[in-house]
């Protein structure tokens, strides 16, 4: 009987400790319709998918000091019986920043603005280059691997941040990235630089520059970008626009030019020019359909990929819970 009481208060203890930690589940579901109108034949036609969903748990909790920690975890389904953690993260935060460890993005992804952030869905032409740049905004490396991130207190409207990322014993491929900005009244600017090594040659380096200005049912964004590495000399520029018609419909639209001034052709750079158009409808809290337009046009310049021309027409249906 001893034990047992013993075991109870134990048991109690355990369920008081947990009781003082605040957790929320969240998740995301989206089903899409997509045709592609593509000069490569393997990329040419129609379909369909619900491929991008994802169950958000968050453990916290806070010292009576005021210092907070705790975790989250994001699983994301891709098929009906494949399911993989997508981030899975710590955190400890107080009056001197917050720092982050584990499985998450670089802070490049915190404090870049691109163009296509003017709208919630990214769809993007279907062309085969891994080098030439889809957007204007951030460049982050080290995708979701295992890192350190801190990112500082926002004192007057400016906050910074620094990721670093350890590739292992050998460390071909380790990054640093780091992160900024300065907000005032309803205009945003962010700035992200990050820099990887690369085994064999010469390191990877990318840096953003992008502004978001809202002005009532308007918002504007203009941004531009560099990345340079071997045989990479890219620069991109990009604008978007959207205005909120009423409570129900969102229009948005962006443009935006990549070049590499390395691959060439003769005299053509491996170029992409890209327009997307975006109208969101909000069918209920928390539930969206989205229509979205992408016309595009893709230059090789002698890189080892397949010169498209051609645009993409997406619907799709969201939930949030």
């Amino acid at each position: 009987m001893k034990k047992l009481a013993i075991s109870a208060a134990v048991v109690a203890a355990l369920l008081s400790t947990t009781a003082m930690a605040e957790v929320s589940i969240s998740g995301t579901s989206e089903f899409y319709y997509k045709n592609d109108d593509s000069q490569i034949t393997a990329n040419n036609g129609d379909s369909m998918g619900n491929t991008d969903n994802e169950i958000i748990f968050k453990f916290g909790t806070k010292t009576d000091a005021g210092l907070g920690y705790g975790i989250v975890v994001e699983l994301a389904t891709d098929t009906d019986s494949n399911a993989v953690v997508d981030e899975s993260s710590m955190y400890i935060e107080g009056s001197m920043g917050k720092v982050v460890l584990g499985g998450n993005d670089a802070v490049t992804d915190n404090f870049g603005i691109g163009e296509q952030d003017i709208m919630d869905e990214e769809v993007t032409g279907t062309y085969t280059s891994a080098t030439i740049q889809s957007n204007a905004g951030e460049k982050s490396y080290g995708a979701d691997l295992t890192k350190a991130s801190y990112f500082t207190p926002t004192f007057g409207g400016f906050q910074a941040g620094v990721s670093f990322y350890d590739s292992g014993a050998a460390g071909t491929t380790d990054s640093t990235s780091y992160g900024a900005s300065y907000t005032i009244d309803n205009l945003k600017i962010g700035y992200t630089n990050g820099m990887q090594e690369v085994a064999s040659k010469g390191d990877n380096e990318s840096q953003s520059l992008g502004a978001k200005l809202a002005l009532g049912n308007a918002t504007l964004i203009a941004a531009m970008s560099k990345v340079e590495g071997d045989d990479e000399d890219i620069d991109s520029i990009g604008f978007g626009a959207s205005y909120k018609v009423n409570a129900d419909i969102t229009v948005a639209a962006s443009t935006m030019n990549s070049e590499d001034s390395l691959d060439l052709s003769g005299t053509e750079k491996e170029e992409l020019t890209q327009h997307m158009l975006e109208i969101k409808y909000q069918i209920a809290p928390g539930l969206a359909g989205y229509v979205n337009y992408t016309d595009y046009d893709y230059k090789n310049g002698g890189e080892a990929s397949t010169d498209d021309n051609g645009a993409v027409t997406q619907f799709k249906i969201a939930a949030s819970f």
